[in-house]
């Protein structure tokens, strides 16, 4: 009898048990299969980089696997564009509270030859405390924005800064992976950002 109530007992864990993967397993399908359909990998754009950072050391992005990663190219001398997707970026941080610890804001300047490490660092740390400036030479710089597709050229704009660029303003959601997922202009609601932020790192979980 009492050997009988044992192995019903160890019946039941394990019943319990396979139950218990079962829904784990499912769960964990159903977040990635969510952040695949919400935010398809985009293969045309992305890849890694190393540039000259305001982190104390250069910045590696391969380095960062296990963050979402939001990435934006600008100049510290942009005179309304760049501050905006800055303060917005700042924003989708508060949002994401507790989260904010597993994303990773990155600016990119074109502007080597004035936004150094030290005006890059003074910089963003009026947006962030946590965003990461980055630089290097002209041709690192155009090599990292052939990768994402950023499009930048310098302009005389005939005032005290004497040139300035225009560009494209996009910022670029990589996953826990490093691989671009999204891109988002102008017109996208920080919150539409934080939740697409959540997804992955939602899905990073399981994966």
């Amino acid at each position: 009898m009492k050997n009988a109530r044992i192995a019903r007992t160890v019946a039941l864990a394990v019943i319990l048990l396979v139950v218990l993967a079962s829904l784990v397993a499912g769960w964990r399908y159903l977040q990635i299969s969510r952040a695949a359909e919400a935010l398809p990998v985009n293969t045309r754009m992305g890849g890694d980089f190393i540039l000259p950072s305001t982190q104390g050391s250069p910045l590696d992005t391969r380095e960062l696997r296990g963050k979402v990663v939001l990435l934006n190219f600008g100049f510290a001398t942009c005179p309304d564009v760049c501050p905006m997707v800055l303060a917005r970026l700042r924003q989708v941080m508060t949002e994401l509270r507790d989260d904010a610890a597993r994303t990773q804001v990155v600016f990119v300047s074109f502007d080597p030859s004035r936004d150094t490490v030290g005006v890059l660092k003074e910089y963003v740390s009026h947006f962030h405390p946590d965003i990461i400036g980055a630089t290097g030479t002209e041709a690192e710089i155009a090599t990292v924005a052939r990768q994402y597709g950023a499009v930048y050229m310098k302009e005389d704009t005939g005032s005290a800064a004497g040139y300035g660029f225009a560009h494209s303003d996009y910022i670029y959601l990589l996953d826990m992976q490093g691989r671009v997922r999204k891109l988002y202009d102008s017109r996208t609601p920080t919150t539409d950002i934080s939740r697409d932020v959540q997804t992955l790192l939602a899905a990073g979980r399981w994966e």
